[in-house]
């Protein structure tokens, strides 16, 4: 991914430096189907539901919009992660 899509790969940091989640994404597809694919979004427990993963998933999206020229951007979410359904 990071050979590829370098764009797609970042990571969120706190104010202190540490990590606060991060996301690897690219794009793929044909035609109308061409998109942005979030292959991992992950946000480190003490920030949780303070809206990092919600700025990584804007931040790819805009990446797959502006740079790629994405119709979309998909994420695939197990039924059992309520939190990320909520």
């Amino acid at each position: 991914y990071l050979n590829k899509w370098p764009e797609c790969c970042v990571v969120a940091e706190a104010v202190d430096g540490s990590i606060a989640g991060y996301i690897i994404g690219k794009v793929e597809g044909n035609g109308k189907d061409w998109h942005a694919h979030v292959s991992a979004v992950t946000v480190a427990p003490e920030y949780r539901r303070t809206g990092v993963a919600n700025q990584l998933m804007e931040y790819l999206e805009e990446v797959g919009d502006k740079t790629h020229n994405a119709y979309f951007c998909d994420l695939f979410v197990r039924p059992s992660n309520e939190a990320a359904i909520l």
